[in-house]
């Protein structure tokens, strides 16, 4: 069994992610392997990686069980067997050197780790105004309405122990609203939670995948199920 399994949901990726798999390389410090997840034939980010990538033994790459970023996630948890299971961005170089620490967390006996944008050391380095607004309205909604004592609930990056996943059901579908439903389940589970700064930065060239408009019902759910939990109208 692996240490930790890293799951990477992808589309169409350029050779971007074939540097940030040789820094998983040079980085990493425990035993891992990368689930690479697409959700159709003609993706070409496989092809990217047998082509460039040459030591591909820790590389997995499966195709999604359903369509898009949230499902593919849900795929690479049900594939992995790993003590510990971080979700990852293909375009994330910022925040490579977090995962050691964040593994010493788990080791420490925290269930999910969460990095946060929104705490102190945390960055969040947007040029489009409005995606901006929605994710710290957002985050803000989560931690003073719905009283989960997090900052940044919406990050899809986030490592957690694989005794949460046999535990929670995973009932999310679009956009990367696994992350809200985990940190919800997890925390109304009363398993252990931290927080560590992280940073994002909206690159030069990076092409948002976050389909804002399309994904905001889905979001709001999670919110108002946040909010339900907390007055106990429902329970988990």
């Amino acid at each position: 069994m692996n240490k930790l399994d890293i799951i990477i949901p992808v589309h169409n990726e350029s050779e971007i992610i074939v540097n940030l798999l040789l820094q998983f390389e040079k980085q990493i410090n425990c035993n891992y392997k990368v689930i690479i997840c697409y959700d159709f034939d003609d993706d070409y980010t496989p092809k990217v990686i047998n082509q460039s990538f040459l030591d591909k033994s820790k590389i997995h790459i499966i195709k999604n069980k359903s369509v898009g970023p949230n499902e593919a996630i849900k795929t690479g948890i049900d594939y992995s067997n790993a003590e510990i299971i971080l979700v990852y961005m293909a375009d994330d170089f910022l925040n490579i050197s977090l995962i050691n620490k964040m593994i010493l967390k788990i080791d420490e006996g925290y269930d999910l780790i969460i990095p946060s944008r929104f705490i102190k050391g945390g960055t969040f380095e947007n040029k489009n105004l409005f995606k901006k607004i929605i994710t710290v309205l957002g985050y803000s909604a989560m931690y003073y309405i719905a009283g989960i004592p997090y900052r940044d609930c919406t990050n899809a990056f986030k490592m957690f122990s694989s005794r949460i996943v046999k535990k929670i059901i995973f009932n999310s579908s679009k956009g990367f609203t696994y992350a809200l439903e985990l940190t919800i389940k997890t925390h109304h589970s009363k398993y252990k939670i931290i927080e560590m700064p992280a940073k994002w930065e909206d690159l030069k060239g990076r092409k948002s995948k976050f389909k804002v408009i399309k994904w905001l019902p889905y979001y709001i759910y999670w919110l108002l199920y946040a909010i339900l939990l907390r007055i106990k109208v429902i329970s988990y």
